[in-house]
This record gives C-alpha cells, structure tokens and sequence, in this order.
C-alpha cells in the first residue's frame, strides 16, 4: 500500500520521487478494501526486491563520495561528542559497608565514640557512587532505536527525513568508533515489518566506512520495501528490557519515530508509561516530521523524554544535545 502517490494500491514496494514531487495518499478505506491474497502478494514481491537490493549492496565496492553525503553534516556533531564520550565518568554504584551510620551494624571500631554519647555508631551495607575520576569497570549499554517505516521513504522528497535518519546512524557510528571498553551498543530499526530489523548487534560494531555505509544502504532498502505499519511501542519494549538483560556500567535506550502513531491507534500515554518502565533505563524518544500530532504526543511523556525536531535537518545536532546530557548525568531515582 501506498506506492509513494505514483498510483495504483496494495503496491510491493515504494519508488524514488523528485524533489518536490507531491506525495499522494488513498484513504485507510480503500487500503482496508484490499483482499488478503493481494496483501500476502505484495509482501512476497516486496521481500523478493529487498533481498535482490541487500545483495546487491553486499556484492558492490562502495565510492567514499557516497558515505560522504550523510557523513559531511555531521561532522561538528561528531567531534563535539566524542569529547563528551571520551569524559563520561563511571556512574555504577559498588556495594561497601557505610560507616557513621545512626541505625545497622554496631561497628566495633567506634565503641568508645559510642560511650562518649556519639549516635553515629552503625554500619550497614549500602550503595556507594564512585569516585569522581574512577574507572569504568563495565561498558555503558546503549540500545538505538531508528524508524525505517515505510512513511520514512515516502515523505523523503518532502522534507529529507529518511536521509536526517541515517544522517543520525553515521554519527553514532562515527562517534562510537574506538570507545568499546566504555560503550556496548546496538542498533535496530523497527517498521511495518516488526519491531526488531538488526543492523549494528553488541561487540560488532561496523569497522570502517565500507561497512557503514552498508549499514545505511540497508535501512534506505527495508524504508523502500517494507509494509505499512507501526511497531514503537513494541520496538520501544524490546529495547529496554534486551538492553537491562546484561550487567553494565549504565543503560540507554533512544528511540526515533515520525510520531505518526494515532493513525495506528496508539496514545501517548502507552509510550509515555514504557520510557519509564525500568529505573535503572534511561529511555529517550524523538520525534521527526510529526508536525502538532509530534508536539502533542512529546509534551504528553514523562518530563524530559520526548524531543520534537520539526525541521528534520535538526535532528542530529538535538540528538547530540540529548545524548550528551544523558551520559553525562545522573538521572533521579523514578
């Protein structure tokens, strides 16, 4: 369904418009008066093209020029947060005993200031935060979470979302290039086709920029041939609880969408309730091209974890203000 407005419905796939060209859509109506056959047609010729793309993509020698296009505007982002990674302190809290406590453990070594009247005379065992200056003994997880739903493809022309989004996974990469001692981070998509579309798994982060560029090459594919559909919430669930599954340092989950999410009956408050599902995640959503649905929806969400970038251009440089600030801060216990 929706063939990029050049005609037709229940089309496999989408198809690359110029600059400008008016996006056109039929109503959720005539994509409902669609048979099932003709559905489960479209999906097969669509996954029949992603997988002719996908090997294409693996089989080609990729020009620089090409990684070059998404890499050039982000360049200052990159810089500027590789200083801020490179500083991020340790956050994780070593379990000791706490002295000079009023209630516990009696502590032998403070008898006598006990027989002279003092009351902080106890010990317990208790959280401690490091020391600023400690080392990290464990890696950050970080989880991203980009939208490569097919509305990402279609409205490209418009206002050059999709390209803003995998402008986005080139910074990540970039940035996090030789920080794996203190970050383990993975990278999916989620659309119409599910929840979880793996690109960047944890511990194989791409190596250079062939690899990268492959990496976009293949969310720009699944955008062009997925089906419609909506898996945020679902992708947003996923993200939290694979990313609290290992032990580490801190957790992050940050999480794109085109904040097209009540055509798909889904309320904010669903989203909202997920950000802070776990304590020790902190979870993040931006939303990219939503227009008032994207404002409405991000200023329903728990303070602080909804960011709306109107103009998709500004998407890498407000996720950077967004990342830097959450590394480099102690959320407070929910």
């Amino acid at each position: 369904a929706d063939t990029a407005g050049m005609g037709g419905k229940g089309g496999p796939y989408r198809l690359d418009l110029e600059d400008g060209h008016p996006v056109m859509q039929i109503s959720d109506e005539e994509k409902a008066n669609i048979s099932q056959e003709a559905k489960e047609e479209a999906r097969k010729m669509g996954q029949e093209e992603l997988a002719k793309r996908l090997e294409e993509i693996g089989m080609n020698e990729f020009q620089a020029e090409l990684y070059q296009r998404f890499l050039t505007p982000v360049l200052r982002e990159i810089e500027q947060l590789r200083v801020v990674l490179q500083g991020v302190e340790a956050r994780a809290s070593e379990r000791e005993w706490l002295r000079l406590q009023t209630h516990g453990e009696l502590d032998e070594a403070r008898l006598v200031d006990g027989a002279a009247g003092d009351h902080l005379i106890y010990r317990r065992r208790g959280a401690k935060p490091p020391d600023p200056g400690a080392p990290q003994i464990k890696p950050k997880r970080l989880r991203f979470v980009l939208d490569v739903s097919g509305s990402m493809y279609r409205f490209n022309s418009e206002d050059r979302r999709l390209e803003r989004c995998c402008q986005m996974a080139v910074l990540l990469m970039e940035c996090l290039a030789g920080f794996d001692h203190k970050y383990s981070w993975s990278l999916v998509g989620h659309s119409g086709d599910g929840p979880v579309l793996k690109l960047v798994d944890y511990g194989k982060p791409p190596t250079d920029e062939h690899e990268r560029l492959k990496v976009i090459q293949r969310m720009w594919a699944h955008a062009q041939y997925c089906m419609s559909g909506d898996c945020t919430l679902e992708a947003t669930a996923h993200a939290i609880k694979e990313v609290a599954s290992e032990e580490a340092d801190d957790y992050f989950v940050f999480v794109l969408s085109d904040a097209n999410l009540r055509r798909y009956g889904i309320e904010p408050e669903e989203l909202g309730d997920l950000l802070i599902s776990d304590k020790k995640v902190k979870a993040y959503a931006f939303f990219l091209a939503g227009g008032s649905e994207a404002t409405s929806l991000a200023a329903a969400l728990p303070l602080g974890r909804g960011r709306v970038c109107a103009d998709p251009g500004k998407l890498p440089g407000a996720f950077k203000e967004v990342f830097a600030a959450a590394s480099a801060m102690r959320l407070p216990e929910q």
